[in-house]
């Protein structure tokens, strides 16, 4: 049985170019038919190329194909398996975290478009953040760092946000600081403690989402209007995380959730 490289390239689903490339590497020797030059495959170049493709669709490099057509032992063969096998499994792991980052993603993304401008009553989810923490970036990111495990990363959970109380400053001034959102953890492997870390929560909250602005009044005009025409009672605490960043023609606009704790 001879084949032309057309028909094997057609057999397999693969590109005359990628059956050129595995003859270059030493893995095929198509003979050449005398009279007009074609490279014809014989049973024992297609016996080959079944092996290489299998291979190859299963991740093994060129390298250690070359070692198990040149002799490789069984045994190394089994090790290399099972090596094999883990790096597959822990990419498995993280391709589902990512997926549940993106569908976590995708939900902060959806709800913060959908609520700007809007209002809902609702819980405020639990965040981590430093005590005493307001305007100390450096100082929380030190102490996060200190609260991780092994191999854990924190940059998706890592959240800027910002606190003003409506009692204390007039005109009202706001804190910014980070905190670890659990709100955008749901499903992940999140486990964090840390030194002189609180949990920063309430039960009850009018929420919406705005565009931050430098003038805090304005700002939370809104909400604040919402809250007197409704007959809700602030206790003056307000909270808020960042959801969306826009980078629009070189200039950033951040949108906030904001909680407004209500009595």
């Amino acid at each position: 049985m001879r084949l032309n490289i057309g028909k094997v390239s057609k057999l397999f689903g693969i590109s005359p170019e990628t059956l050129r490339y595995y003859e270059s590497e030493g893995f095929l020797f198509p003979k050449k038919n005398p009279i007009n030059g074609y490279r014809e495959y014989t049973f024992e170049d297609i016996f080959l190329l079944t092996d290489l493709l299998f291979y190859r669709d299963i991740g093994i490099p060129i390298k250690d194909i070359r070692e198990i057509f040149n002799g490789m032992g069984v045994n190394e063969i089994t090790d290399m398996i099972g090596e094999k096998k883990l790096q597959i499994k822990e990419k498995i792991r993280r391709y589902q975290d990512s997926l549940i980052k993106l569908e976590n993603w995708e939900h902060l993304h959806t709800e913060s478009l959908q609520f700007y401008g809007k209002f809902d009553i609702r819980s405020m989810p639990a965040a981590l953040c430093k005590k005493d923490s307001y305007g100390n970036y450096s100082d929380s990111l030190f102490s996060f760092q200190e609260g991780l495990r092994p191999n854990q990363n924190l940059d998706f959970f890592l959240t800027f946000s910002f606190y003003c109380n409506l009692n204390k400053n007039k005109p009202l001034m706001v804190e910014r600081y980070i905190v670890l959102d659990k709100s955008i953890s749901q499903n992940l492997d999140f486990d964090f403690t840390g030194k002189d870390i609180i949990e920063e929560k309430a039960d009850r909250c009018l929420f919406t989402v705005v565009k931050y602005q430098d003038n805090v009044n304005e700002m939370l005009a809104p909400i604040l209007n919402y809250a007197n025409h409704h007959h809700l009672l602030l206790t003056g605490d307000i909270y808020a995380r960042q959801s969306i960043t826009d980078y629009e023609r070189n200039h950033c606009t951040e949108y906030y959730r904001v909680y407004a704790v209500l009595k």
